[in-house]
């Protein structure tokens, strides 16, 4: 261990001129100028950057008060009423996060309506959630940061964002590339107008030591310059043996108010996550069901310890600008340059044989004894550079009765990929019952692949209120070029919309419909089996109510029907690539309330059900893989305290119902459904805060999914986490 921390550690030093950037907030500044005062997180109910403190007031852009957020700009880039956005959208804040003990953005999303979130188990190599039945694009401060189906791609650390949203449905309108079944937005913790600051450590089973710090406040005495910085350094393993889960993070920024009407927040980041490749792409036989050798440990690591690799280092800046003409104009300019290195290497089993043959009669396993089979061995080294911005203007205006919000905005998205690839085949049978870890010769990698993309597309949208009717429309046209070197270069362009209608009773329900169709050209290289991927398409009608009589509780439920085309899909081969289908179909509906009551008692419950089905190629009929049927969830905490004890004592816990997924084919082979329970203890005073949560508490062994293609993913095993912080 003691090398592998110097070798981590010497890394870990991030560029001057990063550690010089400022950074970020955007919306509804606090022309307060008054003399800071000390405070803990739970009381930072602001608007927009903070400077609110104790006001109660909630901003889109600022952290969520509590349990229940009232407000989100997910839907429509503007700082909204969720109960005046005719779309499902759901919000976690930092308390949950926190509590619940989040180590990745997909375990952040557990508790959510309708998300399965972790359709591959707990993956180091990214985070793969699905909404809806179709992957997620993530989207961090309104601005696009990964594909759905790349690898080494950016992964934000949950204690580096204040809220984590998603919006189910299509959201190409304002977003561009989104696939149908939603994307998951992110906001990124910026400065606040008064100090904050806390350190702490955290440990764990899986060997996890970690150490994190934020501290935030004013860098002047007029307020005028704002500062933040977070900061995280963790030595883990993962649950597959011999596979690492090291990260480090830096992650400073500022905000310039020049006037009461203007701010610019920049956010700087260095990250490296050190990891492993955690999925063992296990087999059928032992993992789904007992062969004749019994079942396969799920810690079951196979590949090679001296081989594999997964690493991501990324460095970007965040530009979040703001300024108000007056109190009906505002213009927004957010920018976002990143620059990413990763490497990719793998050892794994092949699995994907399936057929019996003369050669083969014992398929996928080598031999007679059902315990050997050959590997594949996949290498890349990647380079990456990402320009994205996004440029709107906002008018707020009454024709007659009729109030209008109207955004119109031009965003731009340009990608540069170089990445070296090779491929081979260790034919050495490897035993997955008795592993002996031979060295593989690692392929050589190939010349580099150049590849870039950008996408332009222009937007405008209208709020209108009437009385008690709301209407949302949106309509957008996006230019695609892409670009291959030593190859023809491609350009396609498409006109997307949506449109919802609302209706605001007296008693705070407000039921509604709408419709709205998507569109995701696909990039990189090496991605589509086939050389040239298709953009995928989507359309869905949506019809639901959200409810929220009392600032405490909240409840939304919608159904929907979807249709997506060119959907990615696995390759049944086993090779790193996709292929894509000709049509799907989405139907279901999701239910979620979110409750606090007396101030101390927060409740999460939900419930979504997903019928996705391919309509059309080979496998019409078939189900989708990954996407459970049935998801349900509950999570309750409680605050209290004892007579004579100092402080306040936390307890809570949660059972997750994940219901019975399939493989994707018309002979499924279904992954058993599982409930889960986690539990969490806690204790805080004014400066210290204890915490202890324990996740699958009874370990129960289960699988993620598993694919037609042969092989299948763990779910994630009992973790253990224990923290201490102090807040000064």
């Amino acid at each position: 261990m003691s090398r592998r921390l110097v070798r981590f550690l010497s890394t870990a030093v991030m560029p001057a001129t990063l550690l010089a950037l400022p950074s970020a907030f955007v919306c509804g500044q606090s022309r307060a100028q008054g003399a800071p005062t000390s405070v803990t997180l739970e009381t930072l109910s602001v608007a927009g950057d903070g400077s609110g403190v104790g006001t109660g007031a909630e901003s889109a852009y600022g952290p969520v008060p509590g349990y229940v957020a009232k407000r989100s700009a997910t839907g429509t880039k503007t700082d909204t009423p969720l109960a005046e956005t005719p779309q499902s959208i759901s919000v976690v804040g930092e308390q949950q996060v926190r509590e619940q003990a989040a180590t990745s953005v997909q375990e952040a999303l557990r508790y959510t309506a309708g998300v399965a979130a972790e359709a591959y188990g707990p993956s180091t190599r990214g985070d793969y959630p699905r909404v809806r039945g179709s992957d997620a694009a993530i989207f961090l401060d309104g601005l696009r940061l990964k594909d759905p189906d790349v690898f080494n791609e950016p992964r934000p650390d949950p204690y580096t964002l204040s809220r984590f949203e998603v919006l189910r449905g299509p959201a190409s309108t304002l977003y561009g590339s989104s696939p149908v079944g939603g994307l998951i937005n992110l906001v990124s913790k910026r400065p606040l107008d008064v100090p904050y600051n806390e350190a702490g450590v955290r440990f764990g089973n899986y060997g996890w030591k970690e150490a994190f710090a934020d501290s935030t406040g004013r860098l002047t005495e007029d307020g005028q310059f704002l500062y933040r910085f977070v900061g995280i350094g963790r030595l883990a393993d993962a649950q597959t043996d011999f596979v690492a889960n090291d990260r480090y993070v830096i992650n400073p920024s500022v905000t310039w108010r020049p006037s009461a009407d203007t701010t610019w927040t920049l956010i700087g980041l260095h990250q490296k996550d050190a990891f492993g490749a955690s999925d063992a792409f296990l087999p059928r036989e032992g993992s789904l069901y007992a062969g004749p050798n019994g079942f396969l440990p799920l810690s079951r690591f196979t590949g090679d310890p001296t081989f594999n690799r997964y690493e991501t280092e990324t460095s970007s800046i965040t530009s979040l600008f703001e300024h108000r003409f007056d109190d009906s104009l505002i213009l927004r300019q957010n920018l976002r340059f990143s620059h990413i290195e990763g490497t990719y290497q793998s050892a794994y089993p092949n699995v994907y044989t399936l057929t019996p043959s003369a050669d083969l009669p014992n398929a996928p396993f080598l031999d007679a004894n059902r315990r050997t089979v050959d590997r594949y061995t996949y290498r890349v080294a990647s380079i990456k550079d990402r320009i994205t911005t996004d440029t709107n203007l906002q008018e707020r205006f009454d024709t007659g009765p009729i109030a209008h919000t109207v955004l119109g905005g031009v965003d731009f998205r340009q990608q540069w990929d170089s990445t070296r690839t090779g491929f081979g085949v260790d034919s050495r049978p490897f035993d997955l019952y008795a592993p002996v870890y031979a060295a593989v010769t690692p392929p050589a990698l190939g010349a580099p692949t150049a590849v870039s993309q950008s996408q332009t597309g222009l937007y405008l949208q209208d709020q209108a209120r009437f009385d008690q009717w709301i209407l949302l429309a949106t309509v957008r046209h996006d230019w695609v070029n892409s670009a291959t070197r030593g190859a023809d270069s491609s350009s396609s362009q498409a006109t997307t919309g949506r449109i919802g209608l609302m209706y605001a009773f007296q008693n705070w329900l407000t039921p509604y419909v709408s419709y709205a169709t998507s569109f995701t050209p696909i990039f990189g290289a090496n991605v589509c089996a086939t050389g040239i991927c298709r953009p995928i398409e989507g359309e869905q009608i949506e019809g639901g109510f959200k409810y929220n009589p009392v600032p405490w509780f909240a409840l939304n439920a919608a159904v929907y029907d979807t249709v997506e085309r060119n959907r990615l899909a696995p390759d049944p081969t086993g090779l790193p690539l996709s292929i894509q289908t000709g049509k799907v179909k989405i139907q279901g509906g999701d239910v979620e309330a979110i409750a606090t009551i007396n101030g101390n008692t927060n409740i999460i419950a939900s419930y979504a059900y997903t019928d996705a089905r391919y309509a059309a190629g080979d496998n019409a009929g078939a189900r989708v893989e990954t996407m459970p049927l049935h998801l349900a969830s509950l999570w309750v905490t409680h605050r209290f305290t004892l007579a004579d004890v100092p402080g306040t004592f936390l307890v809570g816990g949660g059972v997750r119902y994940i219901g019975e997924s399939f493989d994707g084919s018309l002979n499924s082979y279904n992954t058993p459904a599982v409930t889960l329970a986690d539990a969490l203890i806690g204790w805080e005073d004014a400066h210290w805060r204890a915490q202890l949560n324990v996740s699958n508490i009874a370990d129960t062994k289960y699988l993620s999914t598993c694919l037609a293609r042969g092989d299948c993913f763990v779910g994630t095993r009992r973790t253990i986490l224990g923290s201490l912080t102090y807040r000064f």
